[in-house]
């Protein structure tokens, strides 16, 4: 286990297929051969056009992307750690390999675009960067599909959505569209989709109470309407816009001047290219707002979601555009590029 086919980015817009060298499996390695991964139409299409985001500008070439990976466990070193929720892997079991943080001669971006993914402290150490176990009756696409899941998971959860509350979500990209079921799963009265592509606001009906296409109408009257006035208790921006990020504050309830009322919450999930400007301060300042961000996905969230997904409580296998060959991949990105809106997700097949 030398050797891996891999997709790397020899510069921007410039994908292939390559055999590169891997980071070296020790006694503490879990291998995981990949049959399917995904096309993060945010992060990893930045990464595709040359924009670093949160890589801070370390970022070089010849690199190798991706973190939504998954696969069948082809090897366990005896001192490979369990599982986050206590697992011990097996050869043959099929999990959520996800990041590769490390190789010899590439840059990793986040190195999941990978056929053989070595998984130990040196190349994915962080504790949600572990393998999770894909449990029986979830297959191996939705298991791709449910990394991005995992982030909208990591968001609601630190934005804290109360039963009763309306809850605004802005960008129906797969983050979104899995952010508005979770908002229902945490008991949100009202859940409302915003986007400005109708074909994913079509995506999202059957999980919302409203859908609102940003490009066509009057936001703010369609929310007062839907609010008797009130507006959003909380808003999830998960549009990856920044200017749409900066005026998202119009949109909230106002609030937070009694005892125990904390007002409205807006909860940034993006990597936003450019600045998210607070402009003009003072109709920020004046909405007497919570506003909170995460990055990535917290410990135990894989597994969280996968089961969710098992139960039949989150759907996401609707989020898949598209499945083709990894030897299709370059064709695949370009297209992805030059189509942003009318596909969701590309699941690129390892194997046959």
């Amino acid at each position: 286990m030398k050797t891996s086919k891999a997709i790397v980015f020899e510069r921007p817009k410039k994908p292939g297929i390559q055999t590169i060298r891997l980071p070296e499996v020790d006694e503490t390695t879990i291998v995981v051969k990949t049959r399917y991964s995904a096309i993060s139409t945010g992060t990893e299409m930045k990464v595709y056009n040359g924009i670093t985001c949160s890589l801070d500008g370390n970022l070089w070439y010849p690199l190798v992307p991706g973190y939504e990976e998954v696969g069948e466990v082809v090897y366990v070193g005896e001192k490979a750690p369990p599982t986050y929720t206590g697992e011990k892997l097996r050869v043959g079991d099929r999990v959520m390999a996800n990041e590769v943080r490390r190789y010899p001669d590439h840059c990793a971006a986040w190195g999941g675009q990978v056929e053989l993914a070595v998984k130990n402290g040196k190349t994915a150490g962080a504790p949600f960067d572990r393998c999770a176990k894909i449990p029986d009756g979830v297959s191996y696409q939705e298991a791709a599909v449910a990394y991005l899941a995992c982030v909208a998971k990591k968001g609601m959860d630190k934005v804290g959505v109360r039963p009763g509350e309306t809850v605004l979500v802005v960008g129906m990209g797969c983050i979104g569209l899995a952010a508005v079921q979770l908002a229902r799963l945490a008991g949100a009265e009202k859940v409302i989709a915003m986007d400005v592509a109708e074909s994913r606001l079509k995506n999202a009906a059957r999980y919302t109470d409203c859908l609102i296409n940003a490009k066509t109408a009057n936001v703010l009257k369609v929310l007062a309407e839907m609010t008797d006035n009130k507006l959003a208790d909380v808003i999830f921006e998960a549009s990856g816009n920044s200017r749409v990020a900066s005026q998202v504050h119009q949109y909230l309830k106002d609030g937070g001047w009694d005892r125990g009322d904390d007002g409205g919450r807006i909860h940034f999930q993006g990597d936003y290219p450019d600045p998210v400007v607070f402009s003009p301060y003072w109709k920020w300042y004046n909405k007497n707002m919570r506003i909170s961000m995460t990055c990535a996905i917290g410990p135990g969230d894989k597994e969280a979601v996968l089961d969710l997904i098992a139960q039949k409580k989150l759907e996401v296998r609707s989020q898949i555009t598209r499945e083709v060959s990894v030897d299709e991949a370059p064709g695949a990105y370009e297209d992805l590029n030059n189509n942003r809106e009318d596909i969701l997700k590309i699941l690129l097949r390892w194997q046959a």
